[in-house]
């Protein structure tokens, strides 16, 4: 599995534990045999990360958002900011790699205009985060 693809398989858990309330550990058992052993350890790792930074991810987010609140957003847009979030705060993964990934989910997963949303936010969160 390529990492884009298990980036996509992050944000299908992480849809259904924003959806569900359960926890990753939950979600990621009854999943542990569709994946490789590395793809596995990658996506558990960074639900488990992306889980226990939620607050600082959350408060990035909303700090860079004009007239917005993540609450208000619908679940894709919400689940692929805080994984590009967490990304961008806590990895060395390159920043274009990272906004190009959550655009192209979100032309995926989201309405008409999600990744043109996600492209901005994320733009104004790289200026915070990565001077």
């Amino acid at each position: 599995m390529s990492r884009k693809t298990a980036r996509e398989e992050l944000f299908k858990i992480l849809f259904e534990i924003e959806l569900t309330g359960k926890l990753p550990e939950d979600i990621l058992d009854k999943n542990e045999n569709e994946y490789s052993l590395k793809d596995g350890e990658f996506i558990r790792s960074y639900a488990k990360e992306v889980t226990e930074n939620i607050e600082e991810i959350k408060i990035i987010i909303n700090e860079n958002m004009k007239n917005w609140k993540l609450s208000r957003l619908g679940t894709v847009e919400r689940v692929l900011l805080k994984i590009a979030t967490y990304e961008l705060l806590k990895t060395e993964v390159g920043t274009e790699i990272i906004i190009n990934e959550a655009v192209e989910l979100a032309k995926v997963y989201g309405d008409e205009k999600s990744y043109e949303f996600i492209n901005g936010v994320l733009a104004i969160i790289v200026k915070t985060l990565r001077k």
